[in-house]
């Protein structure tokens, strides 16, 4: 094992799987969501959480540095689920603080679901609940967004018929969409996601294969068997994961913590950093009990 700063691997089920050790404190681990974007994104924008916490980026099968099992039926939420746990095991930890965006944050749910013995605290932010509710959200958002001349070749994009047949045909797609995901489409958040879609390599056969199986493993109807102290976090703006998906999660784990940021979309860290890290780091430590609550950058 190493929680030593810098890039690592390790082996589970047949595959090398990457992993990156950054800051110091107390280990939180940073699931990305499983489709391919890999943990590139969130290495390079959740520093501030590593002044407080060592914080350990996994990179899922079949994304960054991660390798991809040669049967794409092999990359799935119950996969991932088994390779985080693998991971904790390889870092030698009993439980761990788990935080999951997006996808990653369904991937979260369904391991607090499977092994709530070794969580200790969840994260979820601007989480996917299921399959069709992203669908759900978009049918009352994209309409919205379609009228902003910043966001209309993005709605059109996301609208029109996908024909994807390389990797670099999504990399090229997300950076094309990549309005959508912000309040500013214009601001250094969006700017930041569209670089990192244009420089990074996205594997389709991963972001097919992921997104196929997501029915499998639906979490909606068990929300009330997860325990665990858990922090729900969502920008207002979200038009794929919205506050309505995130007002589900909160209304179905007892005790869970609801946290809105009023002037945020899908990635509320990168256009509201201060109120987000803090509201995170406080959770984590268990400084403050937090009720259901709204932030504004201004």
């Amino acid at each position: 094992m190493s929680m030593t700063p810098g890039d690592h691997t390790f082996t589970t089920d047949g595959l090398n799987l990457a992993y990156r050790v950054a800051g110091r404190g107390e280990a939180l681990v940073v699931q990305p969501p499983g489709w391919g974007i890999g943990a590139g994104l969130y290495e390079r924008s959740f520093g501030p959480l590593e002044r407080h916490f060592t914080v350990v980026y996994l990179h899922p099968r079949g994304s960054g540095r991660s390798q991809s099992p040669s049967n794409p039926e092999d990359i799935n939420v119950g996969r991932f689920i088994e390779d985080l746990d693998a991971l904790r095991s390889h870092l030698g930890l009993e439980t761990i603080r788990l935080i999951g965006h997006s996808h990653g944050g369904y991937i979260a749910l369904n391991y607090a679901l499977r092994y709530p013995r070794h969580l200790s605290h969840l994260v979820v932010v601007d989480a996917q609940l299921g399959v069709k509710e992203p669908g759900e959200d978009m049918q009352r958002t994209l309409p919205v967004l379609a009228l902003d001349p910043r966001c209309a070749e993005a709605v059109k994009a996301f609208s029109g018929p996908l024909d994807l047949k390389t990797d670099e045909d999504v990399s090229v797609f997300l950076h094309r969409i990549a309005p959508l995901y912000f309040r500013d489409p214009e601001g250094e958040g969006a700017a930041m996601f569209r670089e990192y879609a244009r420089s990074n390599r996205i594997s389709l056969v991963t972001s097919q294969a992921a997104g196929a199986s997501d029915g499998r493993f639906l979490v909606r109807d068990r929300l009330g068997e997860i325990t665990v102290p858990t922090l729900v976090l969502v920008g207002r703006h979200d038009f794929i994961c919205s506050p309505v998906q995130a007002d589900i999660i909160h209304d179905g784990i007892q005790g869970s913590q609801l946290e809105v940021f009023e002037d945020s979309g899908h990635l509320p860290w990168m256009e509201e950093p201060e109120p987000y890290f803090d509201t995170v780091t406080q959770f984590l430590h268990g400084e403050r009990r937090l009720g259901s609550a709204t932030h504004s950058a201004c």
